[in-house]
């Protein structure tokens, strides 16, 4: 079904087209589109080829000294999915997990997936309170917690869910093996595997950026496309040995990034926790060839006292995402690591990838983030939907496989992001003649400023640019004279004022662009992905 898509899109990109040609005999695009839907319910149902029957030996996952072939972790999957039936989980029924990487993770995330359930990505990060808020939003069945955070699970949590099990556990281990002990087989499926397709598998929660958390729910198709997709951008193939330092808890870490290196069959060496060192070291000891990172990793990786590029001889491409990359950091990494290639990559939760900015592209496309991934549908439109010529500034909309079913119980939110069939993902940019895409901004952080809107990522890309200035994030706050006016908090590494930094800005952009005011911090507090969370600077400035 999901390859299937992309014969659809030919046929209504181009219907009348020839398609085939065999001998004398000719098809268009439409005509080859009609004879593979017919086709199409027999394929699915056949179930298809799996990563556990074409690499069954080879390894799957590096965790620490752990590790697991493709038939092994096969099999604990099926074991975790058959006693997740026993259970009396049904189809559509929520569980949950509250986890950091590792490979138990990746078994309740496919077992979930061959139960017919949904998974709740909760980060384990989160503060008891946001946990039991989602919990008592989402009902789940079962809450799988990493053992690191058994001593948050207290009391509210355990009452808003019926069972709580330690991924490690005694009672996890034997949830894995049935039968006995004998190897667990795949668990039955339902009679129409169109229909499994298109049903919910997860849920993960937007960052948070702009007040509470959202539930994306996404079926196994959006999930499946993503992760082919991204495979393909990012030219992983069975031979490349894949970091997965990215929460797995995050959309991009675990269903788009190692879903993908699980699809190419790769070897994946899963972190813990991100540590430029402990990244170093097994990147030399495993031979670790490409790698998902968000921008704040990868400065982190280049500025670190472990970083050596020949210990890092391996590794050939770093796929980035999660936040906007910031000016110079490409070319800071070009410059550390010129055997590697840098590919950007913007997407959402809701979403999965949409652009994709090519290594090659770096140089003479510096500052956008691509052009749409192949297969995306992503248009540039005013607020009544018509598409802006190149140049002009309006909000992406995309639409196509790989999106998001809706907000979790959330339909007014749902009808928000969801109008004339698109989803408008509440980003800003302009595209050049070419299709390249370059992000201005969010359309919900628009700073109106006496009748001048302002996009804020303007003004964090000034203040990037001067070399006292290691991170910031500019907002607005309302203001009697103006009606809104900008406030920057910035991290520095130098010797620098707040009026040296205004007049830096006055002399790069226009003059109701400068920050009004400078504030100094030690951090910017940001999501696991990487986005900055500007509503606490905003809510800590106007309690001041």
């Amino acid at each position: 079904m999901q390859l299937g898509e992309i014969l659809r899109r030919a046929a209504r990109r181009w219907p009348e087209k020839t398609a085939v040609i065999a001998g004398e005999r000719r098809l268009d695009f439409r005509e080859y589109d009609r004879l593979g839907n017919g086709v199409a319910p027999l394929l699915v149902a056949g179930g298809g080829g799996a990563p556990a029957r074409r690499w069954a030996e080879k390894t799957a996952v590096i965790a620490g000294e752990r590790r697991l072939d493709f038939r092994e972790y096969d099999r604990l999957a099926n074991g975790f999915a058959n006693f997740l039936i026993a259970a009396g989980v049904r189809p559509g029924d929520r569980i949950a997990s509250l986890m950091f990487n590792s490979p138990e993770y990746g078994v309740v995330h496919f077992a979930n997936a061959r139960a017919g359930s949904v998974l709740v990505h909760i980060p384990p990060l989160y503060a008891e309170a946001e946990i039991v808020e989602i919990l008592e939003r989402t009902r789940p069945r079962l809450l799988v917690v990493d053992e690191a955070v058994q001593d948050r699970i207290g009391a509210e949590v355990r009452s808003a869910v019926p069972a709580v099990m330690a991924a490690g556990s005694p009672a996890f281990e034997d949830a894995l093996t049935t039968d006995s002990g004998a190897p667990p087989t795949a668990p039955g499926r339902p009679p129409d595997r169109t229909t499994e397709a298109a049903a919910p598998v997860a849920m993960t929660f937007t960052g948070g950026t702009t007040g509470r958390p959202k539930g994306a729910l996404v079926s196994h198709t959006a999930r499946y496309v993503s992760a082919a997709s991204t495979a393909r951008e990012h030219q992983v193939t069975e031979r490349d040995v894949v970091g997965v330092v990215v929460p797995m808890f995050h959309a991009v870490g675990l269903m788009i990034w190692y879903q993908g290196a699980i699809l190419r069959g790769c070897t994946s060496v899963i972190f813990r926790k991100w540590d430029p060192a402990e990244f170093v070291a097994a990147t030399e000891r495993h031979g670790i060839s490409s790698v998902f990172l968000v921008p704040v990793q990868v400065r982190g990786l280049l500025r670190s006292p472990a970083f050596d590029p020949k210990r890092l001889a391996s590794l050939r491409n770093i796929g980035v995402g999660g936040a906007p990359t910031p000016p110079g950091l490409i070319e800071e990494c070009r410059e550390a690591l010129p055997h590697c290639g840098y590919t950007d990559h913007y997407g959402q939760s809701e979403t999965g990838p949409l652009t994709i900015l090519k290594p090659r592209d770096t140089v003479e496309h510096a500052g956008t983030v691509g052009k749409a991934a192949e297969g995306v549908e992503l248009r540039i439109v005013d607020g009544d939907g018509n598409p802006v010529p190149p140049g002009a500034v309006g909000e992406l909309v995309t639409r196509g496989p790989y999106m998001m079913e809706g907000y979790f119980g959330d339909e007014e939110e749902t009808a928000r992001y969801f109008r004339g069939g698109w989803g408008w993902t509440g980003d800003l940019g302009r595209s050049d003649a070419d299709g390249y895409v370059t992000l201005v901004g969010r359309s919900r952080e628009i700073i109106i400023s006496g009748g001048f809107n302002i996009h804020p990522s303007e003004i964090e890309t000034a203040l990037s640019s001067h070399p006292a200035v290691d991170d910031c994030a500019v907002f607005g706050v309302p203001d009697e004279r103006w009606g809104e006016a900008p406030i920057a908090y910035v991290v520095r590494t130098g010797d620098v004022s707040a009026a040296d930094l205004i007049t830096h800005c006055t002399d790069l952009l226009a003059r109701y662009k400068r920050p009004r005011e400078v504030i100094f911090v030690d951090t910017i507090p940001r999501t696991p992905s990487g986005k900055t969370q500007k509503h606490h600077l905003r809510d800590a400035y106007l309690k001041r």
